[in-house]
């Protein structure tokens, strides 16, 4: 930390939350402190935790995705016959050509 005297400046940075000391006259930073990760300082019990935490998140967003994916797929059955059905009820027509637009 500065000194009374001292006519450095104490900056955080807002990005990593580092502690910068700036010397205001020749605008060099002279210390620099890295800021504490919480993650770094957890113990083995908030570890277990937060892969438990992890865990439970990733198999949530797991079976949101599957049960997306089968109303889309009942979706798409559903689409499919439709139109199926709707293609049945219109007689056949032979496919214009080039040739006929002369």
């Amino acid at each position: 930390m500065s000194e009374p005297g001292d006519p450095t400046l104490q900056v955080t940075c807002p990005c990593c939350k580092a502690t910068l000391l700036v010397d205001p006259r020749e605008g060099t930073v002279k210390e620099w402190k890295e800021a504490k990760d919480p993650r770094k300082s957890a113990d083995l019990k908030d570890a277990m935790k937060l892969l438990a935490e992890e865990k439970a998140r990733v198999d949530a967003r797991y079976q949101e995705i599957v049960r997306t994916d089968k109303e889309k797929g009942a979706t798409m059955d559903r689409k499919f016959k439709e139109f199926l059905e709707k293609s049945q009820d219109e007689p056949p027509t032979k496919p214009l050509r080039d040739v006929d637009l002369d």
